[in-house]
């Protein structure tokens, strides 16, 4: 490994720049991921009026409009908390939400923002009392930035609601193999937690919980990450290693057996293009 090597972790800004372009180059729609959260948030079953509902790790909200949008459907109350550490995903979250309620939408939600960690939330409100506990908590592909994602699982867990929801969204199949591989090249980078490794250590922190599982075969456009001048590919290759300028840190040699694997062993070829299996494993614990 390159002493020269950067972490991601510590770019928040650059790490979504990264995340925006990955997404751009996916083929999975928003007509898909309506469909995927309607099958989970839609025939969840409100107990009262009024919802509580914990968003971990929310970043600028994009990937909690749909979630947000669904359940307003059900004519309830809701009580939006968002744990967000990044100061500029919260502001931009903020600002979608004020343009919604400027439309006349989200009339039913109220948001409540903590610039804060998951960790910092959880060990600050062991002291709050019952009512604080959550109805849906949901951690949409941000585990991966946790210390120790067992434990906060569990401590989400016990800060649900009986009959309540916990979702959680993580990169699944080809797509948590190359973050494995990744994660040999920089071991500082972040964790490799994908759904599988996810679900083993959900399963040793709570062993008497039921875990659901919804898979999705998605496909991203990867031709461009082979492309050695393209600043999009390059930023692509950045977000799957959680790297700085991945192509420019490492050596001619471990760049070549990464860039081998994530042909042979995650991508395949369809129509004269090349595609990386971007899966994704929805994860749904309900609490007895």
């Amino acid at each position: 490994m390159s002493k020269g090597m950067k972490t991601l972790y510590h770019y928040p800004e650059e790490y979504f720049n990264r995340l925006s372009i990955f997404k751009k180059y996916t083929s999975y729609s928003q007509e898909d991921q309506q469909r995927s959260l309607n099958e989970t948030f839609g025939n969840f079953k409100p107990k009262r009026h009024s919802l509580r509902i914990l968003a971990v790790g929310a970043g600028d909200g994009s990937s909690d409009v749909p979630i947000i949008d669904i359940l307003h459907s059900k004519q309830c109350q809701i009580n939006y908390n968002v744990v967000e550490p990044i100061v500029v995903e919260l502001e931009k979250f903020k600002s979608l939400v004020a343009s919604k309620q400027e439309q006349g939408q989200w009339t039913r939600v109220k948001f409540k923002f903590y610039q804060t960690t998951i960790e910092n939330y959880l060990e600050e409100s062991q002291t709050r009392v019952a009512e604080d506990n959550f109805d849906i908590i949901h951690t949409i592909q941000c585990a991966y930035a946790m210390s120790d994602p067992g434990g906060i699982f569990a401590g989400l867990y016990g800060r649900l609601e009986r009959g309540g929801m916990l979702f959680n969204t993580m990169a699944a199949g080809p797509l948590e193999k190359l973050f494995a591989k990744g994660n040999e090249i920089h071991p500082e980078s972040h964790k490799c937690v994908g759904s599988a490794s996810l679900r083993r250590m959900i399963q040793r922190s709570l062993p008497d919980v039921e875990i659901n599982t919804i898979y999705k075969k998605i496909a991203l456009l990867a031709d461009e990450c082979f492309k050695e001048e393209s600043r999009e590919g390059n930023m692509i290759l950045d977000f799957l290693t959680y790297t700085l300028d991945f192509r420019k840190s490492v050596s001619e040699r471990v760049l070549s057996d990464f860039m081998t694997f994530m042909r042979e062993e995650c991508c395949y070829e369809k129509d004269g293009k090349l595609f990386l299996q971007r899966d994704e494993e929805d994860i749904v614990i309900f609490k007895k």
